[in-house]
């Protein structure tokens, strides 16, 4: 199955033209010549299989795994807050084990530049990477493992710290998610109301898609709605109550071929 990227490539793109000299040129020429001739051929440099995110996918060792583009782990809490730090992805076993048997460690990007950026007032350091966020939304990311070590899940759960702006959009996570994996193959199921529960906007949400591949397991569950006592206006005060609703995506990727311990 091909996977496309996170991101979708945008229109609006430009090219230059450039004029080489003619000297580097005739050396470039040149080398290309004698390349042929001896009959060499530069090879290229294999790519480091990216995973599903940041190099992490299913089957990883814990003892094998590094932290490069990490800044911090610590035991998760079902898609929330962390909970007890931990310096290496091995030290799973001191978490808290969920229903399934599984370990969460909770994993934080490595934000070293952004902050740089906040101390220089330059926020432009970090060159766009600010924080957790894929695909543009800023998420709490967990990886799950067995009693073993063996990666067997990873849960992404849009983080409601975001600012206002960012968690509105927080449901829209889900389209990125079904396009990173392809749109066809998902079975949808939009779920009813409960008591209470109202649009925002004049849009109600609460919709969970499901995908399954040899090698993936795939789950999707987006909510944009009002819960009881959300709205708008604070009835007492009858002042504006921004944020007074429920946006929120959590997208979990599961081994198939994981049996519950």
């Amino acid at each position: 199955m091909r996977l496309t990227s996170w991101l979708p490539v945008g229109r609006g793109v430009f090219q230059t033209r450039r004029y080489i000299p003619l000297r580097v040129l005739t050396s470039v020429l040149a080398a290309g010549l004698v390349l042929q001739v001896s009959g060499t051929r530069a090879q290229p440099r294999a790519m480091p299989d990216p995973g599903e995110i940041r190099g992490l996918k299913l089957g990883l060792d814990a003892q094998s795994m590094t932290l490069d583009g990490f800044g911090e782990l610590d035991c998760g809490s079902n898609g929330g807050a962390p909970r007890q730090g931990l310096d290496h992805w091995s030290q799973f076993g001191k978490c808290r084990p969920e229903q399934n048997g599984l370990y969460e460690v909770y994993a934080r990007f490595d934000d070293e530049n952004e902050y740089i950026g906040k101390a220089i007032d330059e926020p432009r350091y970090a060159r766009g990477r600010t924080g957790t966020q894929v695909a543009g939304h800023p998420v709490i990311l967990s990886a799950l493992f067995d009693r073993d070590g063996v990666l067997r899940a990873l849960r992404f759960v849009t983080d409601p710290r975001a600012a206002p702006t960012e968690r509105r959009m927080a449901h829209m996570f889900r389209l990125a998610v079904m396009n990173r994996y392809g749109p066809d193959g998902w079975t949808c199921t939009d779920l009813p109301p409960a008591t209470g529960e109202t649009p925002v906007g004049g849009v109600f949400l609460k919709r969970r898609c499901e995908k399954r591949t040899p090698e993936r397991a795939l789950t999707v569950e987006a909510h944009l709605l009002r819960k009881p006592g959300q709205n708008d206006i604070d009835p007492i005060t009858e002042q504006p109550r921004p944020g007074a609703y429920e946006s929120w995506t959590r997208f979990e990727i599961f081994d198939p071929s994981y049996k519950q311990q």
